[in-house]
This record gives structure tokens, sequence and C-alpha cells, in this order.
């Protein structure tokens, strides 16, 4: 509902006041977010269930963790920054968040790698 009213409400004040617009579009996002960072507690939980079951360490399980952050934070600063016409900016954040990724994902994937040589 927060999106939907501030979406029509930006539309109304964008043809006279474009900055304002933009604001409205901002802070709407941010009351979004805070909503979306106070169910992460039930991802976490959930993935902290799964960790139980299988024996991995703590380890992958942050990383995974931080990986989420990244892409949910990047898509969030990118989606701002393409509302205010900033596309190559938002490109450049997308490509960094992609880039982190990666580099948070080279213990997992070093982990895998030696699991699998184990079976060879």
């Amino acid at each position: 509902m927060i999106g939907i009213i501030a979406a029509i409400l930006a539309s109304f004040i964008k043809k006279e006041r474009s900055e304002i617009a933009m604001m409205i579009g901002i802070g709407a996002g941010l009351i979004i977010f805070y909503f979306v960072l106070s169910q992460i507690s039930i991802v976490i939980r959930f993935l902290s269930e799964m960790l139980d079951m299988v024996a991995i360490e703590e380890t992958y399980f942050t990383q995974l963790l931080k990986m989420l952050g990244v892409a949910y934070v990047a898509e969030f600063a990118s989606t701002i920054c393409k509302d205010a016409g900033q596309q190559s900016i938002a490109g450049m954040i997308e490509l960094f968040a992609k880039l982190s990724i990666v580099a948070l994902s080279i213990p997992g994937l070093m982990f895998l790698v030696e699991t699998l040589e184990q079976f060879v």
C-alpha cells in the first residue's frame, strides 16, 4: 500500500515539482526496505535450521547472508539511481554488486571443489 500511494502521489506532483516526487519515491522505498529488513529474521531462522541439518561450517552460512545483503542493497540503490535518471551510476552499482557476490562466493566454490575431489 505504501508503494502504491507513493507512486500515485509522486505521479501527481512530478508535473510541477519533480525533485519532491523523487524524494517521495526514495522515502517510500526506505520505509518498504525497513519492513523487508524486519522480515529477514524469518529467512535467517530458516537458513539456521537448514545449517543444523547439514554438516556445513557456519562460515559459509555467513557468506550466504552477506551475498543476500549485497544483492538487496544493490538492487535498492540501483533502483533509486534509475528513478533519479542516473542509469550509468545504477549500472555501476549493479556491476559492483555482481563482482562482490562473486568474490564472496569463492570460499564456497573452493569447498565444493575440495568436496568433489574427495569423490574422484
